[in-house]
């Protein structure tokens, strides 16, 4: 791997440069140093000369020139380019990297906690929405191939002002329509309600009592309210599991206050010395707050004090996020009981909290990774903060905040409350993403019948979405473009889907011969560049892991068929002489290894006939 090449590399040069100049460098730093070449011929590159030419009083062309006799390798050979060492792996590298590597899950018993897609149990996805699940979904899928515990959480805000303006309307008679699923029925009913609540000084009164008897945990209205929940919760799935988004457990905001775990959050705060009553003469007076203005993260703020609870007595929603982090880690016990949810369309349960139940085994994370929209930086410091000045050192580390920007269509952003995400959910862009998949699959495959058809458009349009969504970095803003989402072409899910499938139809064509000699034969130079870009897929992986960046796996894998389209234009496997065609052969079946372990950590289906 050339992960493992760079390494030796390193400690190659730090020996050499010991034992010419007597200098004393960490491996470390000259890793750094360490690079992908930039030019053609050239796979590594490292300019530790120009790093020691000022202590050793020399050109960085004689410190390269001196030190190269002492960097030999079977795997690459190494010159000296004015200073720099230029590095060229050779065929024993590939032919051992083609008979040995094997990418292999190697758990770490490293619990992770990942929340997402946390959407209000009142109205179906919106493509908002799609990206906070299809963003946390792959980060999970990322780490969980890398050896992680992953536990796939949802959050489900079930006492806020949405749900008790949504059960106002429900209260008052409004019935599901027939045909319609029920999520977007809701959605429609709280569009209307917000608008009356806005406007009708009874319906605010109204709706406020109904969110202050919730906050309660007054019997009826709760029974009432997660009834309606749960059956938006049940049609929201529905949307997720067409995008194969499965998740391990429901946590609801109101079985949080029943267990008093917010109560408990905020005495731990107490006694740290973290949550201060205002100053009398401040414009917190008779509220709780964090004092946050000396902080290095919030110095800059002119107004840096969180209020955490209000002088009425009322917690704020940061408030309760701290206390519900604090027991995602296990600072505060397992006080939740969980029961089943449903059995999920992939045949594993999902969980919820409940009233009854049993304990779990949840909690007690050693790493938290909440997907939130970027607009909340602010209270999401502000929890990391609070962890810390609590104690909290390890946690707050651990604490991490995946912030996504904003998805665009043409006619601009969506506002649940206003209703602008109507005609544009995520159901409908499922749909049309299938529908234009299938008139696709249709003119370019004409060979299949129309259940086959059928089966691969639905594989085409989720991969479209899913790629689409996830090939940029999180914190940037994404105008989705049908023309560029469809693309069999180029930069899209269906070029990824297509390049496999297209591959393991030669694997299928004629099998490989297992007596093969090991002795690869490399005749072009496609295959060299096959063979290099598949040899940086642990780097890639290790450096996506470390980022939550599951945007530098869709980047990867877009190189990689790249790569492998210009090697099947060139380089005929079928019909060559033995040698050549066994080695090709294994060329491609180690391609196929890779690109599948990127289009599962994506989440996209693979299509094995297409």
């Amino acid at each position: 791997m050339i992960k493992e090449i760079k390494r030796e590399i390193a400690q190659k040069v730090c020996d050499a440069l010991a034992k010419e100049y007597s200098i004393a460098l960490e491996e470390r730093e000259v890793l750094n140093l360490v690079q992908d070449g930039g030019i053609e011929g050239v796979d590594v590159e490292c300019r530790v000369a120009f790093r020691v030419a000022k202590d050793v009083k020399a050109k960085p062309t004689d410190i390269a020139e001196r030190i190269i006799p002492h960097i030999t390798s079977k795997y690459y050979t190494v010159r000296n380019a004015n200073g720099y060492l230029n590095f060229t792996l050779t065929h024993a590298f590939y032919e051992e990297f083609l008979t040995k590597y094997k990418y292999e899950v190697k758990k770490n018993n490293v619990k992770v906690i990942v929340e997402y897609p946390s959407v209000n149990p009142n109205k179906p996805l919106h493509i908002g929405h799609l990206r906070n699940a299809i963003i946390g979904d792959s980060i999970a899928n990322l780490l969980e191939y890398s050896g992680f515990d992953i536990v796939r959480m949802d959050y489900i805000d079930d006492l806020g002002l949405q749900v008790a303006q949504s059960l106002w309307m429900c209260m008052r008679g409004a019935k599901p329509e027939e045909g319609k699923k029920y999520d977007h029925w809701l959605g429609e009913r709280y569009v209307e309600v917000a608008k009356m609540y806005e406007e009708n000084e009874q319906v605010r009164k109204e709706v406020e009592e109904i969110m202050k008897k919730l906050e309660e945990g007054e019997p009826t209205l709760s029974r009432l309210g997660r009834e309606m929940a749960t059956q938006c919760i049940e049609s929201q799935k529905e949307t997720l599991y067409s995008l194969n988004i499965y998740q391990d457990v429901l946590v609801w905001e109101s079985d949080i206050v029943h267990a008093q775990i917010m109560r408990k959050g905020l005495e731990i705060l107490e006694r740290a010395g973290v949550l201060k009553q205002a100053p009398a003469d401040s414009k917190y007076a008779g509220c709780k707050i964090i004092e946050l203005s000396s902080h290095p993260e919030f110095k800059h703020l002119t107004d840096a004090d969180k209020v955490l609870i209000r002088a009425n007595g009322v917690a704020t929603y940061t408030a309760k996020d701290i206390a519900f982090q604090m027991w995602k880690f296990g600072i505060i016990k397992d006080e939740l009981l969980f029961d089943t949810f449903a059995m999920q369309q992939n045949g594993e349960l999902l969980f919820t909290s409940a009233q009854k139940g049993q304990h779990s085994m949840f909690s007690g994370a050693e790493r938290v990774i909440n997907i939130i929209g970027i607009e909340q930086v602010y209270p999401q410091k502000v929890i990391k903060v609070a962890l810390e000045l609590a104690g909290f050192k390890k946690e707050a580390e651990r604490y991490v905040h995946i912030g996504y920007g904003h998805v665009r269509l043409k006619e601009g952003r969506f506002s649940g409350r206003k209703g602008t995400w109507i005609g544009y959910s995520a159901d409908e862009l499922i749909d049309e993403s299938i529908k234009r998949a299938r008139e696709l699959i249709s003119n370019k495959f004409k060979e299949y019948d129309e259940e086959e058809k059928e089966k691969i458009s639905k594989a085409v349009g989720v991969g479209a979405i899913r790629y689409s969504f996830i090939k940029i970095g999180p914190e940037k803003e994404l105008i989705f473009e049908w023309e560029k989402a469809l693309n069999f072409e180029g930069d899209s899910g269906p070029y990824l889907q297509y390049a496999y499938a297209r591959a393991l139809h030669i694997l299928e064509k004629e099998a490989i011969d297992n007596e093969w000699n090991g002795k690869i034969v490399l005749n072009d130079k496609s295959e060299v560049d096959l063979l290099r870009e598949m040899a940086k897929f642990p780097e890639i992986n290790e450096k996506a892991v470390n980022a939550y960046a599951p945007n530098e796996i869709a980047d990867y894998a877009i190189k990689l068929c790249t790569a492998f389209n210009s090697f099947y234009a060139k380089c005929r496997v079928i019909g060559e002489s033995k040698d050549v065609s066994e080695s090709r052969k294994r060329i491609v079946k180690k391609y196929v290894e890779i690109l599948e372990r990127c289009l599962l950590i994506l989440g996209i289906p693979i299509i094995r006939n297409m």
